[in-house]
């Protein structure tokens, strides 16, 4: 009888420690994604793998709206539903832990969503997420245990734990994606500053930025350097704040002294950009930006860099730049070949011409040929732009 007892503890023991351990993996992984888009589904998979369960289900709460949403819930549309209603409203409402075997069975559960889907919820463990603070911030959903008919005590108490560290993790990610928003938003009101200065740049910056990117999709570029292209294109003219107004906004052609004042604005893109604290991971915004009038035959400025000296990213705005300028009006003349053009808009075709004029030249040629590969998509958000 006692050596019964004693190999019963040591199931439970050892029961408890597989527990006690996978929470702690969980934890970790959790605690490393600061990714709201990936988080998400990793809360929501972790979670169905350890609770032995078929489905969860993870929601938030909209306290403005009065409602709970989810991004995520295992192969289930976006769903959105009032405080209150139904199982994970409820448990919102009143911030109780929910345990039934059979869903069905309670009046206020909706099966709208199990026929739709051809669904049949069975038991259900539903809990209130929580921040630091102790306020409700969403609800966790575990939905039909594969080995028992309900999730029991013990799986009462492994969800409390694991919703926990789920309220922290997305505090933190949250917090996180507000941060970036923050930065983001200060960013692009700063480079709007100096294309405020002039109505026939309004906007320039802006465009620059959306073809620079479409051309690096394009061209596959890692994530990483999407991030220091997207910061680097907005705020690659921001050197124009240290160009006086009498050549900034100069109605004619550049007289040679004009040209040797306006060509300083990338290195003073560049200082003003090293002043600026920038995350690790854009490290290279002021490089980048600072290096978008150079040419890969070495004729470009401020530095007279050639082919691999120049950041890919460099290389990139530069067509974009280039393209805009071009097809953009501007009061002063523009220049290719060695000819004086028009002020006025040039059409795509001949811009385009230009741009190929100077492949090897100017412009990288695998930048020109991903720039023609999506020049369908910019021409349409070019003319939707203006």
């Amino acid at each position: 009888m006692e050596s019964e007892k004693t190999q019963s503890l040591l199931a439970q023991c050892d029961e408890l420690n597989k527990q006690l351990t996978a929470l702690l993996s969980v934890t970790s992984d959790l605690a490393s994604e600061l990714d709201f888009n990936a988080l998400f589904p990793l809360i929501v998979k972790k979670i169905t793998d350890m609770m032995n369960a078929e489905r969860t289900s993870l929601y938030l709460l909209d306290p403005d709206q009065n409602e709970l949403w989810t991004k995520v819930a295992e192969g289930i549309d976006t769903i959105r539903l009032p405080i209150g209603e139904g199982i994970s409203g409820r448990v919102a409402q009143t911030g109780e832990i929910l345990n039934v075997e059979d869903a069905w069975e309670l009046p206020f559960f909706n099966r709208h969503f199990d026929k739709k889907n051809n669904f049949r919820t069975r038991s259900v463990l539903c809990l209130p997420i929580k921040n630091h603070a102790g306020e409700k911030i969403g609800v966790l959903q575990v939905i039909n245990k594969k080995d028992k008919l309900r999730f029991d005590a013990q799986d009462e108490w492994f969800c409390k734990g694991l919703a926990a560290q789920v309220g922290i993790a997305l505090e933190n990610s949250l917090l996180h994606d507000e941060m970036k928003l923050a930065f983001k938003k200060s960013i692009q009101t700063l480079a709007a500053t100096v294309d405020a200065k002039h109505p026939l740049t309004a906007g320039h910056s802006r465009r620059v930025t959306d073809y620079s990117m479409k051309i690096a999709k394009k061209m596959a570029l890692p994530k990483l350097s999407q991030g220091n292209l997207y910061y680097a294109a907005l705020l690659h003219d921001i050197g124009k704040i240290g160009i006086s107004d009498a050549v900034l906004l100069k109605n004619g052609p550049f007289t040679p002294a004009d040209r040797l004042e306006m060509n300083t604005h990338p290195t003073q893109t560049e200082h003003i950009l090293n002043n600026f604290y920038f995350p690790r991971t854009l490290r290279h915004v002021p490089w980048i930006a600072a290096c978008h009038h150079e040419k890969i035959d070495g004729t470009g400025y401020p530095r007279g860099l050639t082919g691999d000296q120049i950041p890919l990213e460099s290389k990139i705005i530069a067509v974009a730049d280039v393209f805009d300028a071009l097809t953009s009006p501007r009061d002063y003349p523009k220049y290719a070949f060695g000819k004086i053009l028009d002020y006025k808009i040039i059409p795509i075709e001949k811009s385009v011409c230009i741009l190929k004029k100077d492949i090897g030249s100017h412009f990288d040629p695998d930048v020109i040929d991903a720039f023609l590969s999506c020049l369908p998509e910019i021409t349409f958000d070019t003319d939707n732009a203006r």
